[in-house]
């Protein structure tokens, strides 16, 4: 969030002596950093472990529901790839291609993927979630092009989503270098290892601001302890939109509808610093705030080993300035806990697998006051949402972190006027931000290879900070069940059912269902 202009203090504002101890180690960790970033996926990740030379994946499907709205099981984390209104039909085609003996891993490699999706309905679109080429060796990759990612330190399967980039929104175009995930570092005896990444991107052009770019960068450690028994997790990621150009917006929250985009605001950007008191280059706007919009997530974790199960308990703590980063909105953040059963003995009946409990807290924001005063940090940090990006923290139409911040756009239509943020300032996209969600996944599989997986939801919305609404909270619960069943009959094919339900007070009451076919066809060397 960056704060209306009216304000006299910055948005990283605090007093000056405690401002340079703070900007001294904020520049020692982002340097850090930037020196360390590279990545695939940070933290709990979802590794690259495909060995096929050729991989050809193709999908035919539909969903239809009992209202025009999709329900939020159905399409949310799904990269963008299924549409907000239904019903509708999808066919996703996919290629994959290796290039090199992946079996060397000293070498460099070379892969080409590409996925598209076509949705035929209400809202038709042809979408391409997957368009990428990479280079890499064992431990580092160089990609470029738009891929299916989600960072920070949570279960990536049965997640509610992680808080800042949770697989949402359709993907961004981008140039990332970074680690294949965790790189042990050989003068530790692989006790210390570290995983990171650092991207520049580009978002497509929103209603506000036009031609802006992303700035993305995250750095991970793992400690190994007790014969790798246990792990301990930390690190940080950090993102920005910035620069751009807007035909709406002039002078103050612009210089003549431009945002600076120069090498200089770049280093800004990347090391959160302050811009230069340059009205000729920077607004009004940018100068008592921050150049960009930026935010990220802290994270830390632990995974415990054994040999019938495998614990990872998590937690996302928000940031979207100075106050997050010093915890001043605390206990804002994503709190899970995973259970793997890693048990493999002969199983006649129905076993679980995996247990996922997630809670996501978002009400604290560092308080509802804006202006400084007597206290060290602002607050109403206004999670998402920005007053120079105003379509907030979104790519085409879906909100970039956790699915469980919502656009007005996405709440049933008695509660597009929900009231909160600044009084003298318009609604804003993202119309809920203080929320508390309590989730649960949970899978499971039948000897047979048929699996089960559900997602069960409830949430309580109470729109923004400074002002609420006379409504909230506001009650919600959205579940899912799906069924994966092998085809035996049709090689490496898989059936997929499912049934999805929202009831309550900040959705369209709703019920929906899914079917599709999906097919794999691997070529190895």
């Amino acid at each position: 969030m960056t704060m209306p202009v009216h304000n006299i203090t910055t948005h990283f504002g605090i007093s000056q002596d405690f401002d340079s101890m703070v900007n001294q180690l904020r520049f020692t960790l982002l340097f850090l950093v930037c020196l360390l970033s590279n990545g695939d996926l940070p933290g709990q990740s979802i590794p690259d472990t495909t060995t096929a030379q050729q991989s050809i994946m193709a999908e035919v499907g539909g969903f239809g529901s009992s209202a025009a709205q999709t329900p939020f099981w159905l399409r949310s984390r799904q990269y963008g790839t299924v549409p907000l209104t239904g019903p509708a039909g999808l066919v996703r085609v996919g290629l994959t291609k290796q290039f090199g003996d992946y079996r060397n891993s000293q070498k460099l490699h070379v892969k080409v993927a590409v996925e598209g999706v076509a949705n035929v309905g209400t809202s038709s679109q042809l979408i391409l979630p997957v368009a990428y080429v990479s280079l890499f060796s064992k431990h580092f990759e160089l990609y470029a092009g738009r891929r299916r990612e989600v960072f920070g330190l949570a279960d990536t399967l049965l997640t509610s989503g992680s808080y800042a980039w949770s697989g949402n929104a359709l993907p961004l175009y981008k140039i990332q270098f970074g680690t294949r995930g965790y790189v042990p570092l050989g003068f530790t005896k692989g006790i210390v290892a570290v995983n990171g990444m650092y991207a520049h991107g580009w978002f497509n052009n929103t209603d506000s601001i036009q031609n802006s770019f992303l700035h993305q960068k995250a750095l991970f450690v793992r400690i190994s302890l007790f014969r790798n028994r246990v792990r301990l997790y930390g690190g940080l990621t950090h993102y920005a939109q910035w620069g751009g150009s807007s035909t709406v917006y002039k002078n103050g929250t612009t210089v003549h509808g431009k945002i600076p985009s120069s090498l200089q605001t770049y280093k800004d950007i990347i090391l959160v610093r302050q811009p230069p008191n340059d009205t000729t280059q920077y607004s009004h706007f940018d100068l008592i705030n921050q150049a960009g919009n930026h935010l990220g997530s802290i994270d830390m974790a632990m995974e415990i080993d054994n040999n019938k199960a495998n614990w990872f308990l998590y937690y996302q703590h928000p940031f979207e300035d100075k106050s997050g980063v010093a915890f001043q909105n605390m206990p804002d953040g994503l709190y899970g806990i995973r259970w793997k059963n890693k048990q493999t003995d002969a199983y006649r009946g129905f076993r679980l697998t995996q247990i996922t409990a997630e809670f996501l807290t978002t009400l604290n924001q560092s308080g509802f006051n804006f202006n400084i005063g007597s206290r060290l940090y602002n607050g109403a940090d206004d999670y998402f949402n920005n007053y120079q990006y105003v379509d907030g923290w979104t790519h085409r139409q879906r909100v970039i972190g956790t699915p469980f911040l919502t656009r007005w756009l996405d709440s049933r239509e008695d509660v597009h006027d929900l009231k909160g943020g600044y009084k003298n300032y318009s609604p804003m996209m993202i119309s809920n931000n203080r929320v508390q969600v309590s989730h649960l996944g949970l899978l499971g599989q039948w000897p047979s290879g048929i699996q089960l997986r559900a997602l069960l939801s409830y949430s309580r919305n109470l729109g923004r900070p400074i002002s609420s609404d006379p409504r909230a909270p506001l009650s919600q619960f959205s579940g899912m069940a799906q069924l994966m069943l092998p085809v035996p009959w049709v090689g490496g094919t898989q059936l997929n059912l499912a049934v999805a339900l929202d009831q309550g007070q900040w959705l369209t009451n709703n019920v929906g269902g899914w079917l599709s076919l999906r097919k794999v066809i691997q070529k190895r060397q």
